[in-house]
């Protein structure tokens, strides 16, 4: 009982793996800004375990909540 417990409130901390690559890709955006060269775009993406094409796939997100363009994260942590 103790164990599906557990299990079950772990269970609500997970993110799916796309989630995970977003959050990596802004964590690169905020590290470098918006207007980086390549090179270090590639060589902190890598740090962060995703690729160049992952953090530019993020980059208007990102810069769209850095600005203030877009309000809102996720879509899927509102009030229902």
């Amino acid at each position: 009982m103790k164990d599906e417990l557990t299990e079950l409130m772990h269970s609500e901390f997970t993110i799916s793996k796309e989630d995970d690559i977003e959050l990596r890709a802004g964590c690169v955006w905020r590290l470098l800004g918006f207007d980086a060269p390549e090179k270090d775009i590639r060589r902190e993406a890598k740090a962060y375990g995703i690729t160049y094409e992952d953090a530019m796939r993020y980059k208007k997100l990102w810069y769209d909540l850095h600005t203030g363009k877009r309000k809102v994260y996720f879509s899927s942590l509102k009030r229902k």
